[in-house]
């Protein structure tokens, strides 16, 4: 079962165990090369013989913005109380002109940071890689809002695309996903 959205996830009969892997949002680039992190992962095998339903969250996508402004934190996502990942934070969130911090998995048995975001005047930064990959395609000035406008082209969980010009926006921060592997 694949979320990409909240949601309830219901056992279907026979299922004994699940390996559920969980990422949070992205956080939002800015203009003028700052970049958002990404969010973080969890990954956890569960036992479910005594369990018939699990809540899930899943973080949706965030804003990016022109230059020196500060990008939206990515949310947390969660597989109920088992496994949560974090968002990225966006850029110039935890200083001016500095890419966004990564988020981080927590409860499962493997927690691990997404990518950070990059700095001021970087200049066709990509956003912070999270565990699926790669992030939003970097941008030039004749390209315009280039990776705003393609945003959609990369992984979950990914931060956003720094503008290269401070005229340009930054792209938005990738929605999480939770991912739920059920074992008979």
């Amino acid at each position: 079962s694949v979320f990409t959205g909240g949601g309830t996830w219901t056992k279907p009969s026979g299922v004994r165990f699940v390996h559920v892997q969980v990422t949070g949002g992205g956080g939002g680039a800015s203009g003028h090369g700052e970049s958002g992190g990404a969010g973080g992962y969890s990954e956890r095998v569960i036992d479910v013989s005594g369990v018939s339903s699990v809540s899930v969250t899943v973080s949706g996508e965030t804003g990016g913005t022109y230059y020196f402004g500060r990008g939206g934190n990515g949310a947390s996502s969660s597989f109920g109380n088992y496994a949560s990942a974090s968002g990225g934070y966006g850029a110039n969130r935890n200083n001016s002109h500095s890419g966004g911090l990564a988020g981080t998995g927590s409860g499962g048995n493997l927690n691990i940071y997404g990518g950070g975001g990059q700095p001021h005047h970087t200049r066709s930064s990509v956003g912070g890689e999270p565990y699926w990959g790669g992030g939003v395609a970097a941008g030039h000035p004749n390209g315009g809002n280039f990776s705003h406008n393609h945003q959609s082209h990369s992984t979950p969980g990914s931060g956003g695309a720094g503008g290269y010009f401070n005229g340009h926006r930054g792209s938005n921060g990738r929605p999480g996903l939770v991912v739920v592997t059920m074992f008979y």
